[in-house]
């Protein structure tokens, strides 16, 4: 995720025109140069299509139309990402909330518990982003105690492993008697949070914009642009040119920001910083547990990148 300061403009203007998702807008306004510089020269040089005596009425409520759509677009894509934010700040919250009571009811010296729930907790946010990733890979989480780790490769569904784990020592803290029972109550609830999010991001990811809605506004993206420049070309002359490439660069600009926002849990600049989230979790969850974890975790909780002045 791109952390910059909102008032430097320039900056962040520059910084967004090196992606990968300006670099794939600059392809496809590559295309439309083509076409429009095709059109201008036929309609100026060689032949009258008689296009260009299209009312601009009709032009004009295809924009408004069309600016509609993509106003729905954006939002709906945003809403999808600001959902995906706000569960991942609730497994935060219910993290350090499961920290710290475990935190006050293990006594000081227990540092076998201390450091299992420490390792665990912070396991859990790992496992949910590489199950939304798709990654099958368990490097980043940590051996909790001997097998444990191993274990978790029973599970196709790894946050479902984690949480299994958290379940099973807390039920056998209440059996031993360190967990009263109001306590008991209070902590089903937290340890039940984090399947709620679970549950929140994966419908996010396996519920994308339907497909004919997408295909739709793609297509009506094509017709506006494949119109604009004969109903504009008798005023601008060979300024259709770029007066046509500014406007395809606003209207598919924002229908591939929708595309690549409304995925929040990828590996885009844009998307949410899942890394730095998950090892903020576990930094948090450490220190409230008073086990130690190297400086060079602890950075690794910080922006990935800026946009800096």
């Amino acid at each position: 995720m791109i952390i910059y300061k909102t008032k430097d403009w320039l900056p962040a203007i520059w910084h967004f025109h090196t992606g990968p998702t300006a670099i794939s807008l600059f392809r496809r306004l590559i295309v439309v140069a083509i076409y429009v510089a095709m059109v201008t020269i036929v309609e100026l040089r060689y032949d009258d299509l008689r296009l260009k005596d299209t009312p601009s009425s009709f032009l004009s409520a295809m924009g408004i139309l069309l600016s509609l759509l993509l106003i729905f677009r954006t939002n709906t894509a945003y809403d999808r990402f600001y959902e995906g934010r706000q569960a991942w700040g609730t497994l935060v919250n219910n993290c350090r909330n499961l920290a710290i009571f475990y935190n006050a009811i293990l006594p000081t010296g227990d540092d076998d518990n201390r450091l299992f729930f420490a390792r665990t907790i912070s396991n859990f946010p790992f496992a949910l982003k590489n199950s939304l990733r798709d990654l099958t890979s368990m490097d980043e989480l940590d051996t909790t105690e001997e097998g444990e780790v191993r274990d978790l490769s029973n599970f196709d569904h790894k946050p479902s492993g984690v949480s299994n784990q958290l379940w099973v020592r807390s039920e056998a803290l209440y059996r031993q008697g360190l967990i009263t029972d109001s306590q008991h109550i209070n902590l089903n609830r937290y340890l039940g949070s984090l399947m709620d999010v679970c549950g929140i991001c994966e419908r996010i990811k396996s519920t994308p914009i339907p497909f004919s809605y997408n295909l739709f506004i793609k297509l009506f993206i094509m017709l506006y642009v494949g119109v604009l420049p004969f109903t504009v070309i008798e005023v601008y002359g060979y300024l259709t040119i770029p007066a046509v490439l500014l406007t395809s660069y606003i209207l598919v600009g924002l229908e591939m920001i929708g595309e690549e926002i409304e995925e929040p849990f990828g590996f885009e600049r844009n998307d949410l910083p899942l890394n730095q989230l998950a090892q903020l979790i576990r930094v948090n969850v450490h220190d409230i547990l008073q086990i130690y974890l190297p400086h060079v975790e602890k950075q690794a909780a910080k922006p990935g990148f800026t946009i800096v002045t």
